[in-house]
């Protein structure tokens, strides 16, 4: 293993190898101090850039960050090397080539010289090169690389800036979904995709969403493409059973063990890409695969280590992900950069960083990138932060940007941009939608001379009948304010979601109150997440459950501060000698094996207060449903826990299935959102894919104590028969929720 050295202000610094070059010469962020692999000081980053500029490009061929020999996408990544089209930059150093790529990039000629070395690239290249560049020089070569991709929109034109429109819903009622579209239809988003995130792994509930979308973008002959983001196996089924499936979804990641963690391998993308080709819905081209990547995912599966057993930096690990997508030709990539959390990326300006790198890197990589430009409400970031990444991105040339109705995306959990945002990038730095779905646009009648989408209600727009009932309609007044009429419409759709929709404009920008309104939720959001559990208080209501006494379960983060830096301390429990696990009863006696079937963990997880307002409620459902089949252990209280620290639990009370209920990570409109997590045959180790959730629990606008209980009684039997859970174990309770209704019936009550 090669050994790199660098002198720095007298002192020398010494790099174990490649992988430890590229982790130390990464600009700082919380993940790779999480993962042990961060320079201990920016004097030592600073060394490891000056050394890793004088690597020369064909050492990372030689020099695989993760092994050939256990790793397919290592494998990938070298087998389909072009060495024909690296051949004209094989002579350079990773410095060299930051200089090439910028003057390539002042050129005339930028988009094609770029795009015939792309395939000459690998992506550890690329990630070493923008770690030497600064912020204005990923924008200037992103800006240069050009990559087009089509269904039935143009994605990737110059002077374009395409949306994902985003109508969650967290019990994926129609009418909700119907509602939040309509909103973004109006302010000219959705020319990416309409996507929706499913709130449960049903395949009806996909199935009947795919219809949904179907129907509502052939009524409304509106060229776009459509997506429910189920995991890829549910959308084969799907594919099977004659579902109007466009695009086919799926996490990605950069290593083969991360892959495995979403369950998925290379065999199984490649199964879907020629399924969703072999339907031929396309009009403009045949692109039909989405992925999403997001810096950290390799290191929260535990599958982030590389030769000799040492971490790999997440950005390197994040660019072997754009190796999968290239592979499987898709029509949309982004990265959710801000997605999962402090942990990761700490705060706006590590997230700006990041979104920066993955476009540069995706883009160079021949990928038609896009960036959720994002954050969670426990991290140290505000929508200040995400202007300003929205607005570099812009004129870095992204494809596309994900949009949500008032920037709250009321089922995830988290703030992405508005509708309005896409209005003000598109303003600011003259961009326009997608070709087909700007025509679509001007035949309604919605753009202004100028191409900018003009303000129209829904009572005076042919969409109208998207949603549901409307007063009727008056005359378009296109600069006025809202009528009474409008008004009402909104307010009565309102009643199917917690979205933030019909929220007004001034010019391409929310009125005052909303933002006002925005500040304000953001607060109680982030109170939320450092509100601390009573554990005590919780005691006394679940003591009379019938179950038993309640134990107390601590992780070994010691404080709210650490536990949010540092997950892996969540999911483990707090260490007592002698003992595998400290589960403590009042009286602070450990506990022995219970032999009980199921046990059931009340976690604060990210919402201390949604285990408060609704765990003594849900595990009362969870005992009506499943007491005269199983037996129940005595509850168990966790603190500072996360997901996997029930894995311990179960160990320790020897039950066959282990039910965490945890709170969900706060939203702006929701707070106080409660998951349950089923392990089968629960043990440290266990991965996401190996579990089942049933999220967005906090009636009465998302589900239900009774409904979350069936659907996880179902999931309990249905791991029992098949022997484990995870991505294989659907739900298959077929739960009908409230406002579940076709886009025809919505429209034959108008």
């Amino acid at each position: 293993m090669t050994l790199y050295r660098q002198s720095l202000g007298g002192r020398a610094y010494a790099f174990d190898g490649l992988v430890e070059l590229l982790a130390k010469a990464t600009p700082r962020r919380s993940g790779d101090e999480l993962a042990g692999c961060a320079a201990g000081s920016d004097a030592e980053r600073a060394a490891a850039q000056w050394a890793l500029a004088e690597v020369p490009l064909p050492e990372f061929l030689r020099n695989p960050v993760v092994p050939y020999e256990t790793d397919e996408v290592t494998r990938l990544i070298i087998d389909t090397h072009d060495r024909v089209a690296f051949q004209g930059i094989s002579h350079l150093t990773v410095g060299g080539l930051r200089d090439w790529l910028l003057a390539v990039a002042a050129t005339d000629e930028a988009a094609r010289t770029l795009a015939a070395v792309s395939r000459g690239l690998t992506p550890e290249m690329v990630a070493a090169v923008s770690k030497l560049m600064r912020n204005q020089d990923l924008i200037a070569v992103g800006r240069a690389v050009r990559v087009r991709s089509g269904f039935r929109t143009t994605l990737g034109a110059p002077g374009t800036l395409a949306t994902r429109l985003q109508p969650n819903h967290p019990t994926d009622d129609p009418r909700g979904i119907a509602a939040a579209v309509l909103d973004g239809l109006l302010l000219g988003c959705g020319d990416a995709v309409i996507g929706v995130n499913p709130a449960t792994d049903s395949p009806r509930t996909a199935g009947d969403l795919l219809r949904l979308l179907d129907e509502v973008r052939t009524r409304f002959e509106i060229p776009v493409q459509s997506c429910v983001l189920a995991h890829v196996t549910t959308t084969l089924d799907l594919i099977a059973a004659g579902a109007p499936v466009d695009l086919v979804f799926q996490s990605i990641a950069g290593t083969e063990g991360a892959n495995r963690g979403f369950g998925v391998d290379l065999s199984l993308l490649r199964e879907a890409n020629a399924a969703g080709r072999s339907l031929r819905r396309g009009t403009v081209g045949d692109n039909v695969m989405y992925f999403e990547t997001g810096q950290g995912s390799a290191l929260s599966a535990g599958a982030h280590l590389g030769v000799d057993g040492k971490p790999v930096d997440q950005q390197t690990l994040e660019a072997r992900a754009y190796a999968v997508a290239r592979e499987l030709d898709p029509l949309l990539v982004n990265t959710v950069v801000g997605f999962i959390g402090p942990e990761y990326l700490y705060d706006g300006k590590q997230i700006i960083r990041a979104g920066l790198e993955d476009h540069f890197c995706g883009k160079l990589l021949g990928l038609p990138m896009g960036v959720d430009v994002c954050y969670t409400n426990h991290a140290e970031a505000d929508s200040d932060d995400m202007d300003t990444l929205l607005t570099l991105l812009g004129a870095a040339g992204v494809c596309f940007v994900i949009t949500v109705p008032g920037a709250d995306d009321v089922m995830l959990g988290y703030q992405s941009l508005s509708f309005h945002d896409a209005l003000y990038a598109r303003k600011a730095l003259g961009l326009r939608p997608a070709p087909e779905f700007e025509a679509w646009l001007d035949g309604l009648g919605m753009l202004d001379a100028a191409g900018r989408v003009r303000r129209i209600e829904p009572l005076s727009s042919p969409l109208r009948a998207l949603a549901q009932t409307a007063p009727p309609a008056g005359p378009d007044d296109a600069l006025g304010t809202e009528t009474s009429g409008a008004e009402d419409f909104w307010r009565e759709l309102r009643t199917a979601t917690q979205a933030r929709i019909g929220l007004g404009r001034t010019g391409d920008a929310l009125p005052t109150g909303r933002v006002l309104e925005f500040a304000a939720a953001h607060a109680s959001a982030r109170d939320a997440v450092h509100t601390a559990l009573d554990v005590a208080e919780l005691t006394c209501r679940i003591r009379n459950s019938g179950l038993g006494e309640p134990m107390h379960v601590r992780s070994r983060a010691a404080d709210r501060s650490e536990y949010l830096r540092r997950p892996d301390l969540g999911r483990i429990p707090e260490y007592v000698p002698g003992h595998d696990i400290s589960l403590q009863s009042e009286g602070d006696s450990d506990a022995e094996p219970t032999g009980a079937d199921i046990g059931i963990v009340l976690a604060d997880g990210l919402s201390p207060r949604a285990v408060r307002e609704h765990g003594p409620a849900m595990l009362e459902a969870l005992k009506s449903e499943l007491e005269q089949r199983y037996r129940i252990a005595a509850p168990v209280i966790a603190t500072q826990a996360r997901v996997a620290l029930g894995d311990h639990i179960g160990r320790a009370l020897g039950v066959r299935t282990v039910l965490v209920l945890i709170g969900e990570r706060p939203g702006l409109s929701v707070a106080d959102s409660l998951g349950i997590y089923l392990t089968h045959h629960p043990r440290p180790g266990r991965t996401d894919a190996e579990r089942n959730c049933v999220s967005n629990i906090h009636p009465p606008e998302g589900l239900g104590y009774a409904a979350a209980a069936r659907i996880t009684a179902g999931l309990v039997a249905g791991a029992r028969r098949l022997g484990r859970s995870g991505v294989e174990l659907k739900d298959t309770s077929d739960q009908v929720l409230p406002g579940r209704a076709s886009v025809v019936e919505i429209e034959a009550r108008s």
